[in-house]
């Protein structure tokens, strides 16, 4: 069983196929974040630890607004050259090498860090606010059946 599961036994279902109530006021929401996945996705041996450990050091290097400002003086310096050699195979060669490959792949990586970010906070908000709900529904569930005791007591 991987870290993303929960290691807690699986509720009981009632009969409908749905947790009974027990099962859900005994529920606690759980909150996955990276480290918890990173196992499942990239495996436990030393191997994969190193592979794991250079792949989020590259991408922190490379996919970042300081590497792609780097890339575009590269870019600079090299326009000079190409504009005088006015050759129409090296102006082809020096936009989709240079300026595709070498200015684009940083940005866009840059943008998918920002993204993640965003959907990590959104997550994080989301989390709280279902643990909220929960906490809430499990207070409900509690007044009912003090309502229902009651009810059963009187009648």
């Amino acid at each position: 069983m991987d870290q993303a599961q929960s290691t807690s036994p699986q509720p009981a279902h009632a009969t409908n196929g749905r947790p009974s109530i027990d099962d859900s006021i005994r529920h606690v929401p759980q909150r996955v974040v990276t480290r918890d996945v990173r196992f499942s996705v990239f495996g436990a041996r030393s191997i994969d630890k190193l592979n794991t450990a250079i792949a989020l050091a590259a991408t922190r290097v490379l996919s970042n607004m300081w590497f792609f400002w780097f890339c575009v003086l590269l870019d600079l310096i090299e326009l000079p050259a190409v504009i005088g050699n006015r050759s129409p195979t090296l102006i082809v060669t020096y936009i989709s090498q240079t300026v595709i490959q070498l200015l684009a792949l940083p940005l866009l990586g840059a943008g998918q860090r920002i993204i993640a970010a965003a959907q990590d906070a959104r997550a994080d908000a989301d989390h709280r606010t279902l643990t909220a709900l929960h906490t809430i529904n499990v207070h409900q569930l509690e007044i009912l059946r003090r309502l229902e005791k009651l009810e059963q007591s009187r009648g």
